[in-house]
């Protein structure tokens, strides 16, 4: 799993850092009392080597049509172009469902808040369709655009649930959901990348195949962000 960069945003060590500590987010940061338990989160990023760019990075020109869901792309995405749905250079393959946008407050370790509970996530597994395991390839993936007018940092655990469920001896019987929240707390030293997108910058990814979340990166700025599903893919 790569994220596939467009080069117009700039050099890959500016844009994508890399961190294996995941931390218990109501351990970490004292005041993160509306965590559900347990709820993860990566701390203490760093530079990407020179190794972990081939590993986890690759220009977008790299990326094709055969990639289907097995990719996380990021690139710009100006407010006309949204408008039109055209999130050029990717399209979909079945109709695209606009879904709810949001406004996320700076100065949070993340954003993610779970709709019945009220608790925030941290690092955890969309299930929009609702499918199994096996049949996450399926899922539609989504496009997130960043209105701005601050920064957000995008997270990203590099292994898809199957992969996860697959190392598990206990994964039968378990939600997907379950299964990564399970995974990363067993697993030592989960990789997890943190990937920049400024305002007016867009990224895809299968959020029902890969744990993420994101936080605005300045304090007492906010950004908006709004989202869209489909089985999206290079055009």
């Amino acid at each position: 799993m790569k994220i596939y960069l467009d080069r117009r945003l700039g050099d890959v060590y500016d844009l994508v850092s890399y961190s294996e500590s995941l931390v218990c987010a109501q351990e970490y940061y004292p005041d993160a009392v509306d965590y559900r338990p347990d709820a993860r989160l990566p701390v203490d990023f760093r530079r990407l080597d020179e190794l972990e760019v081939k590993k986890y990075t690759a220009s977008l020109e790299e990326l094709s049509i055969e990639d289907e869901l097995d990719f996380v792309a990021i690139f710009p995405c100006d407010l006309n172009s949204e408008r039109a749905l055209d999130f050029s250079p990717f399209m979909s393959l079945s109709q695209v469902a606009a879904l709810d946008p949001s406004v996320d407050d700076g100065g949070r370790p993340s954003i993610t808040v779970d709709r019945i509970s009220g608790l925030r996530l941290g690092l955890h597994l969309d299930s929009w369709d609702g499918r199994e395991v096996s049949s996450r390839w399926k899922s539609r993936n989504r496009i997130v655009v960043n209105r701005g007018p601050a920064d957000r940092y995008v997270y990203l655990v590099p292994v898809p649930i199957e992969d996860m469920a697959e190392s598990l001896e206990s994964a039968e019987g378990l939600h997907p959901g379950e299964v990564a929240d399970t995974y990363i707390r067993n697993t030592r030293r989960t990789p997890c990348l943190r990937m920049l997108q400024r305002p007016n910058v867009a990224y895809v990814c299968c959020t029902e195949r890969l744990v993420h979340d994101a936080c605005v990166s300045a304090s007492g700025v906010r950004a908006e962000s709004r989202h869209y599903l489909g089985h999206f893919v290079r055009n």
